[in-house]
């Protein structure tokens, strides 16, 4: 409790005055019941704030993608990310064993964990599946290529 009333005096300080400039430039409510504060985003910030948080989650994911290229053949955005599909994530992989795909999901879950999202539907799936389902026009890979005609 100590180490905590130590820190508190020295961050305090720093979050009033963040929270005085965003509720100066009108981007938050502040109202002050009893003891307590509640503070509140103005609808108006809501959804830029949610975009900006999404945009972030998206570019991290990205950059994890760059990092596994030889593996990952082409990625698409679902259902968190605003487009009409039945999964989150949707990750189209070659050449990869079980070691480096249970490697990538563990990297996935942890950045998604990064962003307080606990629930995430994604579908790993070999380029060959992929290939083979588009050709016997299974529904969920036609799916993915009328909501998403744009992948990596």
């Amino acid at each position: 409790m100590r180490a905590l009333e130590a820190e508190l005096s020295r961050t305090f300080p720093a979050i009033k005055k963040q929270i005085d400039s965003m509720h100066e430039a009108e981007v938050i409510d502040i109202n002050k019941e009893g003891q307590g504060w509640s503070i509140t985003v103005k609808p108006d910030f809501h959804e830029k704030i949610k975009d900006i948080f999404f945009f972030c989650l998206k570019q991290d994911l990205i950059n994890l993608f760059k990092t596994y290229e030889v593996m990952i053949d082409k990625y698409f955005f679902g259902k968190k990310f605003g487009v009409d599909l039945e999964m989150d994530l949707v990750i189209i992989y070659k050449n990869c064993d079980k070691v480096i795909t249970d490697q990538i999901k563990e990297e996935i879950n942890n950045i998604f964990r990064n962003y307080f999202i606990e629930l995430v539907s994604v579908v790993f799936m070999p380029s060959d599946e992929r290939e083979k389902r588009y050709r016997l026009a299974d529904r969920f890979v036609l799916q993915i290529i009328r909501s998403l005609p744009t992948p990596k």
